[in-house]
């Protein structure tokens, strides 16, 4: 049961059914925990999602959800580049995985406040990881935002070499932010509902 649990629920699931179970015993079955383990176990629900591609230059989704931006855009610390950012929500699994094989060159943390996924005008306060990496001699940048159900970001216990589909962490709702050299040739549109592993894109 546990592999189709993601580890960050442990918890939660543990405590509630602790609480069932005490207030079982007292016979007096409660509902109320019941439907907020249903909840529980839906929210951390954790997919078997195969994440191989054969192909070294294609993009696959970190996670699953909606995008919402695709745009040629300019950054100080990149250069030109494509900005592919995807909202998830609670109704979309939360795990989220390593997109392309990459070496890690930095990882920054900022803290800051849980804010709803579509206040893209205030980014700059949100809770934010940012992966710095390196993957078929092109870097790219990875950005993960906190939404307003999260808890404290953070990541697994990743090694600076990661390959297609590894584990990076989860979100209950958030955003991930896929900062790409600006000759990446996308397969997806804005809009599209997509799944963690599906194919973005190419890097040429």
């Amino acid at each position: 049961m546990m592999k189709y649990i993601a580890k960050e629920g442990y918890f939660s699931i543990g405590l509630v059914v602790f609480l069932i179970l005490f207030f079982w015993i007292l016979n007096s079955f409660s509902f109320v925990l019941f439907f907020i383990l249903l909840i529980l176990l839906f929210i951390f629900r954790n997919p078997n999602r195969i994440l191989i591609c054969h192909d070294k230059k294609a993009v696959l989704s970190p996670i699953d959800g909606k995008i919402i931006q695709i745009e040629n855009t300019f950054r100080k610390d990149f250069g030109e580049c494509i900005e592919v950012s995807i909202i998830n929500s609670f109704c979309n699994a939360g795990s989220f995985y390593t997109p392309f094989e990459m070496n890690i060159d930095e990882i920054k943390y900022r803290y800051g406040l849980f804010l709803d996924k579509k206040c893209q005008n205030l980014n700059f306060l949100k809770e934010k990881i940012s992966i710095n990496a390196i993957t078929n001699s092109s870097k790219i940048f990875l950005e993960i935002y906190a939404g307003n159900l999260g808890r404290k970001l953070k990541l697994d216990h990743i090694s600076n070499n990661l390959k297609v589909g590894d584990r990076l962490g989860f979100l209950i709702n958030g955003k991930i932010k896929l900062i790409l050299p600006k000759n990446v040739r996308m397969q997806v549109g804005l809009g599209d509902e997509i799944k963690s592993g599906s194919l973005l894109g190419y890097l040429i």
